[in-house]
């Protein structure tokens, strides 16, 4: 399972220095995009789950998965790849599953370590940090100090961090990094 955390950062090329600094391996942009949907009978804003629909921009495949969060930061992931994103938005209207709102995302992915360090331009949000690593239930602790200290070696502090991954504003329909 992912074990991860997401910070807010304001200046981009600084970050990406220190990225450099400490030996990340930066990766190929990415412009990927995020439908997020609630399920008819339950809303999973209260359930602490998401259902999600991305790819990338420009494409008509990509992966559609349930993310059930058992902690902070943690979730239990369930995915699928769909190869023809919209035959599967006319199956999920057709099940009545309502869509919350939608991320536009352009993500560079690092790797350090045993991390998968990503910078998030978020169209109309703002800039975001996710560390991550793979991890046990019972390494969780374990795993979310080490992201810390990677954050912490990245010169930001856990004031920079998001307490939750994102917030929809069900009468404007838009998606909101807390």
């Amino acid at each position: 399972m992912e074990i991860e955390i997401k910070a807010t950062f304001d200046d981009k090329e600084k970050l990406k220095k220190s990225l450099k600094l400490i030996g990340a391996k930066e990766e190929k942009l990415k412009h990927q995009i995020d439908e997020y949907y609630n399920h008819p009978s339950r809303d999973t804003r209260k359930t602490n789950e998401y259902i999600r629909l991305r790819y990338k921009n420009g494409e008509n495949t990509g992966i559609f998965a349930l993310h059930k969060n058992i902690a902070d930061g943690v979730n239990k992931e369930y995915e699928v790849s769909v190869g023809d994103i919209e035959t599967f938005r006319q199956i999920l209207k057709g099940l009545n599953f309502p869509l919350l709102g939608i991320i536009d995302k352009k993500r560079t992915n690092f790797k350090y370590k045993e991390f998968t360090i990503s910078i998030d331009e978020v169209k109309d949000i703002g800039n975001f940090l996710e560390i991550e690593t793979d991890g046990e239930e019972s390494e969780i602790t374990e795993k979310k100090a080490k992201c810390l200290k990677v954050l912490k070696e990245l010169g930001l502090s856990e004031k920079n961090l998001c307490k939750k991954i994102w917030l929809c504003d069900i009468a404007t329909g838009k998606i909101k990094y807390p």
